[in-house]
């Protein structure tokens, strides 16, 4: 953005500099003109003091032209990559905030600058209560850690329409009092990826009933913490049906997400970054455009490489995107554990993207 106003004024600033440096130097020149002090040296400090003249002149109007580039210049970076280097880690051998701590150290983020991502319970409704001791975990490994808690709308299996009629309000309320108690002012990721026939909250032709869902469940969390941020995030590309039929409301949403793999399409990795990540249908672009439409910053829950394999361009062009639009996105991160195919980027398996990755995401 040009800064007329700013330049506008340092030009005035710059005309008034300069006049008052003429008048302070005219004033000796314009005595020596009426004749006082005059001599053989006179018109030798004549020709000095035009020299000075010109010099001053010159230097002030060099100011004005560098404050000019200035401000044509392009914007600086002033976030910080912290909230872009957030990740979802292996358990390891005691609990995820060690390993998220080995990541910090790998990338020199800060301690505890980054986010952690977590999945709270999907086997079956039972684990809504039994796994109520992860929350406190993190806590207690890392109070000043804040997670981002991926919860199932329904399991599989259970209808949507069950959760609507307040059939397991009681597993939301122990999963809800078991985060509220460790990490108050978490992101709440609920029912994500709906755009996907194999989750079991997967949203095509029960639109309604999600939406009903994704909204009675955020009025649970509510309850237990006005702090907690909600994330409703579909898979990237059109996948098995619409994402943006299942919007539940600007009023239960803080941020829109989307979660972003690099598969192995055809096509050059140029020519697929632009076909079906940049400008697919609900790709990159939709994605901004949505998340600006209502008002929402925007996420990325899960990113990563390695359906189609070592693939640092896809890293550049992901940082990239990151960095154009860092003042609409509240933050990202990189899927650390080798699931369906292969994620993992510290480990050797992705040399090139591995050593990329490092260096654009490293403070």
């Amino acid at each position: 953005m040009f800064r007329t106003r700013a330049f506008s004024s340092e030009v005035d600033t710059g005309s008034r500099e300069e006049n008052a440096l003429k008048q302070k130097i005219g004033a000796p020149f314009r005595f020596h003109r009426n004749g006082k002090g005059s001599g053989q040296a006179a018109p030798r400090r004549r020709v000095a003091l035009k020299r000075l003249v010109f010099f001053l002149v010159a230097f002030v109007l060099s100011l004005l032209l560098l404050a000019r580039v200035d401000t044509h210049a392009a914007p600086r970076v002033v976030s910080s990559p912290a909230k872009f280097a957030g990740a979802f880690v292996d358990w390891g051998p005691v609990g995820r905030e060690r390993m998220l701590q080995a990541w910090e150290k790998w990338l020199k983020q800060p301690p505890s600058s980054v986010l952690g991502v977590d999945f709270y319970g999907q086997t079956n409704w039972d684990d809504f209560h039994k796994l109520d001791w992860v929350p406190g975990l993190w806590k207690k490994l890392n109070p000043s850690r804040n997670v981002v808690w991926s919860v199932p709308l329904t399991i599989t299996g259970t209808p949507l329409a069950d959760v609507v009629s307040g059939l397991h309000d009681r597993e939301f309320e122990a999963a809800a009092r078991a985060i509220a108690a460790a990490q108050p002012k978490a992101i709440i990721r609920l029912g994500w990826e709906m755009n996907l026939s194999q989750m079991g909250w997967f949203a095509k032709d029960h639109e309604a009933d999600y939406i009903a869902a994704f909204r009675r469940v955020v009025g649970i969390f509510r309850a237990h913490s006005r702090e907690f941020k909600y994330d409703w995030c579909p898979g990237w590309g059109t996948q098995e049906t619409p994402a943006d039929l299942a919007y539940p409301g600007d009023d239960v949403v803080d941020y829109i997400g989307l979660d972003v793999y690099d598969f192995n399409y055809e096509g050059s990795p140029e020519e697929r970054w632009n076909t079906q990540y940049l400008k697919a249908p609900f790709g990159l672009e939709w994605h901004r455009d949505f998340a600006a439409k209502h008002g929402k910053r925007m996420s990325y829950p899960e990113w990563g490489v390695g359906q189609f394999g070592d693939n640092p361009y896809f890293i550049q062009q992901m940082h990239d995107w990151l960095v154009k639009n860092r003042d609409n996105i509240a933050y990202a991160a990189y899927f650390n554990v080798d699931g369906l195919w292969p994620t993992q980027i510290d480990n050797g398996k992705f040399p090139k993207s591995q050593a990329l990755f490092r260096k654009l995401f490293s403070r």
